[in-house]
């Protein structure tokens, strides 16, 4: 391979990597991180709530997911996951047609049963009830996974919990 062929490699290579990662390059001289105009994360999973597991504590069971886009997002038919250790949905949440997330708003979904409603603040939030009637997310730890309507992941969060020795 001559040199001109190596350099063309290294750049694709560094283009590709730089596209992965929502990165913008020009002209390769300077490169600058751009955020997509959406963007909803998995900001927390309460897995454990203190105490032992009783069915009084599913709604202390949640996930929280944040919309950090710059534009509002509709979340109607979006599903959030939990794996097992060889990556099946063991259990799967479908969004409401109704939920839609404004920059900085949340959704917590609950595990338990209850009745979904959005709250008006500072940011405003959705409180939202998966309905079921045990636990989802592992005490020892678990993984979350967003999927868009048609499928696509668009984040997911791995919590475990730290034993002490």
């Amino acid at each position: 391979m001559d040199q001109g062929t190596r350099d063309i490699t290294r750049a694709n290579a560094s283009l590709s990597t730089a596209l992965a990662h929502s990165t913008l390059i020009s002209d390769f001289s300077e490169i600058c991180d751009v955020k997509p105009p959406y963007r909803i994360i998995i900001e927390h999973i309460n897995h454990n709530p203190h105490g032992k597991d009783t069915s009084d504590k599913l709604d202390e069971e949640f996930v929280v997911l944040e919309n950090e886009g710059t534009e509002k997002i509709s979340l109607a038919n979006w599903t959030l996951t939990d794996e097992t250790t060889t990556g099946a949905r063991r259990h799967v949440y479908t969004f409401p047609q109704t939920v839609s997330l404004s920059p900085r708003e949340k959704a917590y979904v609950h595990t338990g049963p209850g009745e979904d409603l959005f709250e008006q603040g500072n940011p405003s939030r959705w409180i939202l009830h998966w309905g079921r009637h045990a636990f989802v997310w592992n005490n020892e730890g678990d993984t979350a996974t967003l999927f868009d309507a048609e499928g696509n992941e668009m984040d997911s969060l791995r919590v475990v919990t730290l034993k002490a020795t």
